[in-house]
């Protein structure tokens, strides 16, 4: 009896299924979905697992491991998902829930760095825009301004016009709007040249770039896929931890991930900063900072993106 053969695309998805679930526990995982906790000797096993998928996810630390090396490396983004496979069967081994990678609706058990290198394939698939201006509206709140609301529009060359509270619209001045990548603050028009590889991208942005990556997801006309490329950018920072399902400011649903900064050298006081994230589109809805004896300080981003007109 003759088999009925698939299409070209649903071969490919059966292939790609195929080597994301191919790593040792893969069905284990599935059947499962949760045990006991194990005795030590494996969880030092499973953790050792995962550093060494990391060593390999590093070009630069590739030399640091041990055993044959494949001829021709799979996409970073595709060995991201290999290793938080890999991180899924740690969380086994310790009598965890195992977390689907995939998706967008982050399960119990789930890691931010999952969840954003989710979000960073969902903001990939957006289509490039060509409109002439770039509009942000938001709601600021903190201890100088008190609230308040802002609506301004760029152009491709920097210029500014802001929209003042009875609806007017004040003209553009001499100072020209920039967004800072590494040690250089970049128009829109500059910003369209910025890689979209995500290490070549972190490389403009320098050893730290937290700030920058947060500051350019907020408000920055960046192409989709250099959006995406800041998410895994974001996904691959140490510290920044899953926070679940909330509600921002004005009720919209999204998913919030934290990060605490290193103390202040002036102040030696941390901050956690909160980033509520839309995940079936990839907005960022609010950007929120907590610093200890201080009243806490938020960005609603009301509406961000492409307009065909001022106004």
């Amino acid at each position: 009896m003759s088999q009925t053969q698939g299409s070209p695309n649903e071969t490919t998805r059966a292939l790609d299924s195929a080597e994301l679930m191919d790593f040792p526990g893969a069905h284990d995982l599935i059947a499962a979905g949760q045990v006991a906790p194990p005795a030590a000797d494996a969880v030092r096993a499973a953790r050792l697992a995962v550093t060494q998928a990391s060593w390999r996810d590093r070009p630069d630390l590739r030399g640091l491991t041990t055993g044959p090396q494949p001829e021709a490396a799979a996409p970073r983004w595709r060995r991201r998902r290999l290793l938080v496979a890999a991180a899924a069967v740690l969380a086994l081994a310790v009598g965890g829930a195992a977390y689907p990678v995939l998706g967008h609706d982050p399960a119990a058990g789930a890691s931010a760095a999952s969840f954003l290198s989710d979000v960073a394939d969902t903001a990939a698939q957006e289509p490039p825009s060509t409109a002439p201006y770039w509009k942000v509206h938001k709601e600021v709140v903190n201890e100088d301004d008190g609230r308040r609301t802002d609506t301004t529009y760029f152009d491709r060359s920097g210029q500014v016009w802001s929209v003042n509270p009875d609806g007017s619209v004040q003209e553009p001045g001499p100072k020209l709007k920039r967004w800072l990548v590494g040690e250089h603050r970049l128009t829109w028009q500059q910003l369209s040249k910025l890689p979209a590889d995500p290490h070549a991208l972190a490389a403009r942005l320098g050893p730290d770039p937290f700030h920058q990556v947060v500051a350019l997801l907020e408000d920055a006309p960046v192409s989709p896929k250099v959006r995406a490329a800041l998410f895994e950018i974001l996904a691959d920072q140490d510290g920044v931890e899953l926070v679940g399902t909330v509600e921002d400011s004005q009720g919209r649903s999204g998913t919030a991930v934290e990060y605490t900064t290193a103390p202040s050298e002036f102040t030696g006081l941390r901050t956690t900063i909160r980033l509520v994230i839309a995940p079936k589109s990839g907005a960022l809805l609010e950007s929120a900072g907590r610093t200890d004896g201080r009243p806490a300080e938020r960005t609603t981003f009301l509406e961000v993106g492409p307009a065909d007109h001022i106004g």
